[in-house]
């Protein structure tokens, strides 16, 4: 059983209503003492009375728990050495590929209209964009607050970081061009009453092989929950499952061929 977090506020008013709720069944008990079948008439009261409030939670606990117990989790079922992989989850690709672990990651552009290759700028290449923004700004001083970007032609620009030091080469593509992505099958799908599914898969896109899954499921509070939040409870929780320590499940499938 997955149960939300407790609350002391939900749980003095669900205490207050049984409190109610049985003096006014047990006055009524009461008022039939001639009646042998009071207990019979009297139980299913008693039965409504005490898991109507909490059904919705039993309920909802339940499942989750069954949900977690089936396949939550961390899987590689192979690991593959590559360059580079699609990462099609977040634009993650700049913090990736500074690692210096992979030569190169694609992602999605920013307004998710195109599919971008990032690497790793050479020092050729950023010391190219500094003298090209220094002769298209003569006079002024590198901004502190923006990049600079270099366009080299139609498809590929200099990005350099506001600290001079930090560059990546940006090349627009039609498509993904690497064999490896990293991706949501389904974005938050529903498994029904406040039950949601979190998953991310590594797959070979030439042979629809799946290389890894990391699944998550999460639950919301029931109806009853007074507090100051109602966060998503999600299973494994964090720190929960061994292999977390090792990031994102593509961190195991795909294995650089080198590092830094």
């Amino acid at each position: 059983m997955g149960f939300y977090y407790p609350s002391l506020i939900s749980l003095s008013l669900l205490l207050l209503f049984y409190i109610i709720g049985t003096v006014i069944l047990v006055r009524i008990w009461r008022r039939r003492p001639d009646d042998q079948y009071r207990a019979v008439k009297m139980a299913p009261f008693f039965l409504l009375l005490y898991l109507a409030p909490i059904s919705e939670e039993l309920w909802i606990a339940w499942n989750f728990g069954q949900l977690c117990r089936k396949d939550a989790g961390i899987f590689v079922n192979k690991t593959v050495k590559v360059d580079g992989f699609y990462d099609s989850t977040m634009r993650s690709a700049y913090e990736i590929t500074k690692e210096g672990r992979y030569l190169f990651v694609e992602q999605p552009t920013e307004d998710r209209k195109g599919i971008e290759r990032v690497r790793l700028a050479s020092n050729e290449e950023r010391a190219r964009a500094l003298a090209w923004y220094a002769e298209e700004n003569p006079g002024k001083e590198r901004p502190k607050d923006r990049s600079i970007f270099y366009p080299i032609n139609d498809k590929e620009t200099l990005a350099v970081l506001p600290n001079g030091v930090d560059a990546w080469l940006v090349t627009r593509l039609e498509r993904p061009t690497a064999r490896y992505h990293y991706r949501r099958p389904d974005t938050n799908a529903s498994l029904g009453h406040k039950l949601t599914k979190f998953e991310r898969v590594v797959t070979d896109s030439q042979t629809g092989e799946l290389l890894g899954r990391e699944t998550k499921y999460g639950r919301e509070a029931p109806w009853l929950h007074i507090g100051l939040g109602r966060p998503i409870l999600q299973c494994p929780a964090p720190g929960e499952s061994p292999l977390e320590k090792h990031g994102s499940v593509f961190n195991l499938a795909l294995i650089p061929y080198r590092n830094p």
